[in-house]
């Protein structure tokens, strides 16, 4: 066929993560939570890492650099680099500034008018789906916490605060059940005797307690 376009191998981890970032970002439009800076991107992008086992869905294989400010992908910022050049994403407040191993920018990140097309065409396959039904319902619930106090709360969560205690300075989701997953699962089986069965609810309840950690 002269107009197809093959795929390398080594590729499809780079447009993985692609599709994972322009629907985080589609769904943190739609749950109200754009524009998005640099630092909740990566705590958002950790979290549904985390989490995204309970709703069945594989995470990415990627480890996360613990830093003063947070979890950091070093692969999400040169994908959202890209997402940038292409035009799919803009950024306003743009700072750049270096970093010890490479160059790093702030900004205030959201979906285009294009890229929001583009998710929307992710979206037409059932994994597309099920992968922004389930990051829809992670926005939709941090989406309850006053914006001021959300960024310190994720970083609550459970899985980075056990990395935090062991003192591990990177982070990978290497377990079948993360520390993230076994939480919810225990909230969402006591969420059942109270015949209360959606996922999303204990999306929500987990989200709570994150804050009220934080409080602690």
């Amino acid at each position: 066929m002269p107009n197809a376009r093959f795929v390398r191998k080594e590729d499809y981890g780079h447009l993985h993560f692609a599709r994972w970032l322009l629907l985080l970002f589609a769904a943190c439009d739609a749950a109200g939570l754009g524009p998005v800076s640099r630092r909740r991107l990566h705590t958002l992008l950790f979290v549904s890492f985390a989490s995204s086992r309970f709703y069945d869905i594989a995470p990415l294989r990627y480890r996360a650099r613990r830093t003063e400010h947070g979890p950091y992908y070093r692969a999400a910022h040169f994908t959202l680099g890209a997402l940038i050049l292409s035009g799919l994403i803009d950024v306003s407040q743009f700072t750049p500034y270096p970093a010890r191993n490479e160059l790093q920018f702030e900004g205030d990140l959201r979906l285009r008018r294009r890229g929001l097309s583009i998710a929307r065409r992710l979206r037409q396959t059932s994994t597309g789906e099920r992968l922004y039904q389930f990051l829809l319902e992670l926005c939709l619930s941090a989406a309850r916490t006053e914006t001021s106090q959300l960024d310190q709360a994720l970083l609550q969560d459970l899985t980075y605060q056990t990395a935090t205690a062991r003192g591990e300075s990177t982070i990978g989701m290497d377990e079948e059940q993360t520390p993230t997953v076994v939480g919810l699962r225990t909230i969402d089986r006591y969420l059942n005797e109270l015949a209360l069965s959606h996922r999303r609810d204990a999306l929500a309840a987990y989200q709570r307690l994150l804050v009220h950690r934080m409080a602690a």
